[in-house]
């Protein structure tokens, strides 16, 4: 494919260069050549799709936000912790975690990406635990 757009490229250069007037021929050489290349990539760029439908779906009585029953303390913790968060982990973590949604419910109900879901909640979870210990050890 590289050896094909370098003929290419030739190709165009004879045709352009009578169309410019080039100042800087290694400049405008690059950027004809680097032009070239997006279009390629553009042409043969192929967007993946995936069916939500499709996905595994990770709400499951196993995933806890905390490992074991929680202490009146704890539950106090967890509670402080959870207005810590940024909206979209809040979101995500409550949706997931207490009202048992599915990432793919989630996606539907925020307008996030999935990615962006998943993310939120292991992120959330992670700022969750890193501040219920904090709070935990002022006590």
């Amino acid at each position: 494919m590289a050896q094909d757009a370098v003929m290419d490229v030739f190709a165009l250069l004879a045709d352009k260069m009578a169309n410019y007037e080039i100042k800087n021929f290694s400049t405008w050489l690059y950027s004809v050549a680097k032009n070239h290349c997006f279009q390629i990539i553009r042409k043969e760029k192929q967007t993946i799709t995936v069916n939500i439908n499709d996905v595994v779906v990770e709400n499951d009585a196993s995933f806890t936000l905390l490992e074991r029953q929680e202490s009146d303390e704890e539950e106090e913790a967890l509670n402080y912790c959870l207005t810590t968060l940024c909206e979209e982990q809040r979101t995500s973590i409550n949706y997931f975690f207490y009202e048992d949604k599915s990432y793919a419910e989630i996606v539907e109900l925020t307008g996030y990406a999935l990615s962006q879901v998943k993310s939120f909640i292991q992120n959330g979870k992670r700022n969750l635990k890193n501040c219920v210990a904090q709070f935990l050890s002022k006590l």
